[in-house]
């Protein structure tokens, strides 16, 4: 069971991912009975309110913020992809967002990537003598990555999108997330590792775990499972 406490009625916010994850993340809250009108794939409100349970503020934001709203206690509850959370305790250890439960949609693979024929021994080789330029959404990620493999230099230039198509002007290595490593074959790239694996989560701030009756929203998504 969730626990609960002496603050079980107290008003509960809740961030809902757009984009990709909203058809999914719609479909399970209906399976949960939980209802909120306008949360729905294509929808453009922002701002919503559950009917069920009632007096559950709802907000709908890119699943990269939810894990820092959460974090910082804007929210409550959120529905966000593990990479995301894993970006932001990568530098923040102690920060209050904990992982309540896993999901079985929005599935995938954290890969460095490279020209193919390239192997982390050359860019070894060459970080010698110029910085391995290494660009992702994930800048968090990709800079623990380049520190497991000991290059000499390096630097991590955060993008919004398409980091494939950095290299090889742009950078040596591209740190993307996708489905398969066929994925990133059909790109023109050879995968040089695997960082993380990506699936979507429900995320919790930790003092309203402990302090508020989250049980209103985490069993019904737990039995709809």
């Amino acid at each position: 069971m969730w626990p609960t406490s002496s603050a079980g009625n107290a008003p509960l916010k809740l961030a809902l991912p757009k984009g990709p994850m909203m058809r999914h993340v719609a479909s399970l809250m209906e399976n949960a009975g939980l209802v909120v009108p306008g949360y729905h794939e294509g929808s453009r409100v922002y701002k919503l309110s559950s009917e069920s349970p009632p007096g559950v503020f709802v907000k709908v934001f890119s699943p990269k913020d939810i894990a820092i709203q959460v974090a910082v206690g804007n929210y409550d509850i959120g529905i966000t992809e593990s990479l995301w959370v894993a970006e932001l305790t990568s530098s923040f250890k102690k920060i209050a967002v904990m992982t309540v439960m896993e999901l079985e949609f929005a599935r995938g693979w954290l890969f460095a990537a490279a020209l193919p024929g390239m192997t982390t021994q050359e860019l070894n080789a060459r970080a010698m003598e110029n910085p391995v330029r290494i660009v992702g959404e994930y800048p968090n990620l990709a800079d623990h990555f380049a520190r497991s493999m000991r290059f000499a230099r390096y630097r991590v230039f955060p993008v919004w999108g398409r980091a494939s198509s950095y290299v090889p002007e742009g950078a040596e290595i591209a740190v993307v997330k996708e489905r398969a490593k066929g994925d990133i074959t059909r790109k023109g790239l050879e995968p040089l590792a695997t960082i993380a694996e990506s699936r979507a989560v429900v995320v919790a701030n930790r003092e309203s775990f402990q302090t508020k009756d989250l049980s209103r929203l985490l069993s019904p998504l737990k039995e709809a499972l």
